[in-house]
């Protein structure tokens, strides 16, 4: 029983990754109440009218056999972008339309191409959102491209698409810019770090005595993996942004979450196919939508109570959005179809860990 809200659906120009339809299908199989969908689609939910297009794709789709609006609800962000009338309609798009959760910034570039890059810009984009008036959740993409260089990456010592093409300080200093040019110009929304993946940004947060509304999410994949897993085998599949690190930040992580200094689990659902994977520079993303089903059960292997649980899983993501009376907390098992729902996934990423 959880809800997820870093999720990429793909859909539209990417329906050979992974569709709307078959990510409803994984989280009702897996006791999913909600999911939130991410921007960077092809094409990129921008618009208003892009998202409700994105939005009907979930309307009369059958799961398993029922009808799937009744049983997963699905949300999208909005993407922003560098242009500043952009950001005034993504706004009022947020106002209209019920289905739009929040919006997004990456504030580096990423998988979509919709990075926010110069500084100046960055900076107009919070004072267009505080003079607007805007107070929803803003999930921001944390990685700082002056301090980015994927050039440097090394399929024979794959690693260093961690240690040097996107190293841990590429995102303390992208979240220290941001939550400065966020306070300089009276934020009044919620600035949520998205898959945070450094010790720096989860003890800021923590210790933070700001104005800000903060709060931060950390993925399966950066609390249970480290950047070890890129040299195995299969290592290309463990590609993603930002990386696994360290197997200490892994492990510091992790002890962070189960102290409750990271309210929220995110799976940052990201699935390619064999083909993007065996790319000279492999495609960034892991499919770890896959891991809900093991995941409560791993927590409270490792002494995590299901209060505990239900609240990093569900109560806070829920909560976050604002979305405590339209998305219901109940039991649900894993259905028998389960099995039969990840077999469709080229790679199971957390197959060995359990």
């Amino acid at each position: 029983m959880w809800a997820d809200f870093h999720w990429h659906a793909r859909d539209w120009a990417e329906s050979h990754k992974e569709t709307v339809k078959r990510s409803l299908e994984l989280a009702y199989a897996s006791g999913g109440l909600a999911i939130g969908v991410m921007p960077n689609t092809t094409p990129p939910l921008t618009t208003l009218e892009f998202c409700q297009e994105y939005l009907k794709l979930a309307d009369g789709v059958t799961v398993l056999g029922e009808k799937q609006k009744i049983l997963v609800q699905m949300y999208v962000h909005l993407a922003l972008t560098s242009d500043l009338e952009q950001v005034k309609r993504a706004i009022e798009a947020t106002r209209k339309e019920p289905g739009i959760c929040g919006m997004k910034a990456y504030w580096g570039h990423s998988t979509g191409n919709l990075g926010i890059l110069q500084e100046e810009i960055q900076s107009k984009v919070f004072s267009t959102l505080t003079q607007e008036g805007y107070e929803g959740v803003l999930v921001n993409h944390c990685e700082d491209d002056t301090l980015l260089s994927d050039t440097l990456y090394n399929s024979q010592e794959p690693k260093t698409w961690s240690t040097h093409c996107r190293p841990e300080k590429a995102e303390i200093a992208s979240f220290i810019k941001t939550i400065s040019l966020a306070e300089q110009a009276g934020f009044q929304g919620k600035f949520h770090v998205a898959h945070v993946s450094t010790l720096q940004v989860v003890d800021f947060i923590n210790n933070y005595t700001g104005k800000l509304r903060i709060s931060c999410g950390v993925t399966p994949h950066h609390f249970l993996l480290d950047n070890s897993y890129l040299e195995r085998p299969d290592g290309a599949w463990y590609k993603c942004n930002p990386p696994l690190r360290s197997k200490e930040t892994q492990q510091r992580l992790l002890e962070r979450l189960m102290q409750g200094k990271i309210p929220i689990i995110e799976s940052d659902h990201a699935p390619h196919t064999a083909k993007d994977k065996t790319q000279a520079i492999p495609a960034s993303g892991i499919a770890s939508g896959l891991v809900w089903p093991e995941l409560r059960f791993y927590l409270r292997g490792l002494g995590m109570s299901r209060e505990q649980i239900k609240a990093v899983t569900f109560d806070n993501a829920v909560a976050l959005y604002g979305l405590q009376d339209k998305i219901i907390y109940e039991e649900r098992k894993d259905r028998k179809e389960l099995e039969t729902v990840r077999e469709k996934y080229p790679h199971q990423p957390f197959g060995e860990f359990f």
